[in-house]
């Protein structure tokens, strides 16, 4: 072979070898993956928040829905999360796809969380104002035992008693036979509403506006609760970390064999340009 196609061979070898690894941008990969696992790792974090946070205010342990809104406005992010994800081609897609189904997931449940805000915050507000309310009619009631011994708010003072109790009980242990016990008993009480004189009417009708409410929400904040913390949001975030560092290992392994084809091509290249020196310095054979 003559020395000029060897001298080509050896500068195509290099090329080729120089080309490989301007190609592959190894640290730019390795710094936009650390980011990407950075980002998921801050919106699984956000989740469990997210969770943690629901629980302990429906638990009375968070008066202030402040933690709430921080943990879901860290979780609106998963939007942009996906689109950058998708944006790195076509090997992070299975990732890119579990964050896009978490985001819709969180999309469809914002009505719930401003439901589940309002909810409990009015049956607090009932939970508050209902043994105020039942302690007024009891005294009332008690103070026609004393004038009035046969008025039907007096002959009621159990039913009084026993649906304040009974209000308690079901905030601590909701159970359907006391549900309907209470209902009962508010039934009982509005057939008094005629008999009672308009500051007794009001008083009744409070103590039945925050009976109902407080029957009401305290079901529905928790059944919102329950299927907050059981979206499959945190499932979705965790199976797309799982396919993202898959898909890392994956280009790593592959510009870890390129990197060393691009290393075999130079050292062949530096050979075989070696060898063209080395048969210039002896000049032609006699």
């Amino acid at each position: 072979m003559t020395r000029n196609r060897l001298l080509v061979i050896a500068l195509l070898l290099i090329a080729s070898a120089a080309w490989l690894v301007d190609a592959m941008q190894l640290s730019p990969g390795a710094a936009f993956q650390e980011r990407d696992l950075q980002g998921l790792d801050a919106l699984l974090a956000a989740r469990t928040s997210f969770e943690a946070s629901v629980l302990e205010a429906r638990a009375g342990l968070q008066l202030s829905f402040d933690p709430i809104n921080r943990a879901w406005s860290s979780l609106r992010e998963a939007t942009a999360a996906a689109e950058t994800l998708r944006a790195r081609g076509d090997i992070y897609a299975p990732a890119a796809e579990r964050v896009e189904l978490a985001a819709r997931a969180l999309e469809s449940q914002a009505a719930a969380v401003e439901q589940f805000k309002t909810d409990l915050a009015l049956l607090r507000l009932s939970s508050y104002h209902f043994p105020l309310a039942a302690d007024a009619l009891i005294r009332r009631a008690e103070s026609d035992i004393r004038r009035q011994p046969r008025s039907p708010l007096a002959a009621e003072l159990a039913t009084l008693a026993a649906l304040r109790t009974g209000v308690e009980r079901v905030e601590e242990r909701p159970a359907s036979e006391d549900m309907q016990r209470l209902e009962h008993g508010l039934s009982k009480l509005q057939t008094l509403r005629a008999s009672l004189d308009d500051h007794g009417r009001e008083e009744l009708d409070t103590l039945s506006g925050h009976t109902r409410a407080i029957l009401e929400r305290r079901e529905r904040v928790d059944s919102i609760a329950r299927m907050l913390v059981r979206s499959p949001v945190g499932m979705y975030l965790e199976t797309a970390r799982s396919a993202y560092e898959r898909s890392a290992r994956y280009q790593a392994q592959k510009v870890g064999a390129l990197q060393m084809l691009g290393g075999v091509l130079a050292l062949s290249g530096v050979g075989v340009l070696v060898s063209v020196v080395l048969r210039s310095v002896r000049g032609p054979r006699p």
